[in-house]
């Protein structure tokens, strides 16, 4: 069983997000699809 952590506070809270929209869209194509845009947008920025 896979299993994650995460930190508290505003950090913790923004990586269990990503984290979610991640495990989200392995089942959701619109999720995957919206994880990566954004993840792209901000590899540019």
């Amino acid at each position: 069983m896979p299993v994650a952590t995460v930190s508290i506070g505003e950090a913790g809270a923004k990586n269990a997000a990503w984290l979610a929209a991640r495990i989200l869209g392995l089942s959701d194509v619109d999720v995957e699809r919206r994880h990566g845009d954004k993840r792209a947008a901000l590899a540019l920025a």
